[in-house]
């Protein structure tokens, strides 16, 4: 619990009402942050939730002084900070391995402006005064939605909507269940996640990528979700009931972020027709070791 320092119970009772209006019932900021099968990166001013696609910044400021030497806290300026922090993280993220967020940014004004906006949208999930007036504050965005409109490739195209009659026209065994997702194991790889991941075949065609990927699912969605355990991932209500899960034997490419599989698991999804569907909607998780 938060002590009040003498002389300065004003400002600790600022920061309990900040913390109480944050923490009205409903309010999602309230709720936990994070599960223990979320695959999370810390950085230096804050984290990227790859599981949750959602960044967090913490931004601080000591208090101004007025023309009176009066000593006040200066909110405006820890958001100011937290700022500039959420879009230097967001500038780190990468597209693939070969290419940043930043990198790419830099060659586009229109982009840049856009991350700014991000960072200026971002929702203040704590808020802190210390007795020496200082404010330290978090921001949090999400990466889904406008931030990836921005930054995903433009070979993501939409993809018409799928026929009905042509996708029930594939030769589907007596029996068999449809999957209804697909999810890729890459715990023994050393792999980090990236906005545009991909899957090959050992021959090297292409089993995930552009090709199958419908851009609105993958603004709204991401490309792919990461998770850190296979049991959450076998859950996930992202791949449906029936997932048909994988193993990544390597990576590949001149950014490595091409994952390869064996060809009876490329076989094996070539013959599963519904894939076009659940591709189309990014149902796919690539579960990832702890980072």
């Amino acid at each position: 619990m938060m002590k009040c320092a003498p002389g300065f119970h004003l400002t600790c009772l600022i920061s309990w009402i900040c913390f109480a209006a944050l923490c009205l019932p409903g309010n999602l900021f309230c709720m936990p942050s994070s599960e223990p099968s979320d695959c999370i990166i810390p950085l230096d001013h804050g984290t990227i939730n790859w599981s949750t696609g959602t960044v967090t910044a913490v931004g601080a400021a000591p208090p101004r002084v007025t023309k009176d030497s009066v000593h006040e806290p200066d909110p405006g300026s820890a958001r100011a900070d937290a700022n500039r922090r959420i879009i230097e993280m967001l500038k780190q993220i990468r597209i693939h391995n070969d290419l940043a967020v930043g990198t790419y940014a830099a060659q586009n004004d229109a982009i840049m402006a856009g991350i700014e906006k991000t960072a200026r949208d971002a929702a203040i999930i704590r808020q802190y005064y210390t007795s020496a007036l200082d404010v330290e504050l978090a921001i949090q965005t999400r990466i889904f939605g406008g931030f990836l409109q921005l930054v995903l490739p433009e070979e993501i195209r939409q993809i018409p909507k799928i026929d009905p009659e042509i996708r029930s026209s594939g030769q589907i065994e007596p029996g068999k269940i449809p999957y209804t997702g697909l999810i890729l194991d890459i715990r023994e790889l050393a792999f980090e996640p990236v906005l545009y991941p991909v899957i090959v075949s050992e021959q090297g065609e292409f089993i995930y990528s552009s090709l199958f990927i419908s851009r609105e699912f993958a603004v709204q969605h991401g490309v792919c979700k990461y998770l850190c355990s296979m049991d959450h991932a076998l859950k996930d209500p992202r791949v449906g009931s029936h997932p048909l899960v994988l193993k990544g034997l390597r990576t590949a490419g001149n950014d490595n972020t091409a994952i390869v599989i064996s060809a009876a698991d490329a076989k094996q999804v070539e013959k599963a027709t519904e894939r076009h569907l659940f591709l189309k909607q990014c149902r796919v998780i690539f579960v990832i070791r702890k980072l």
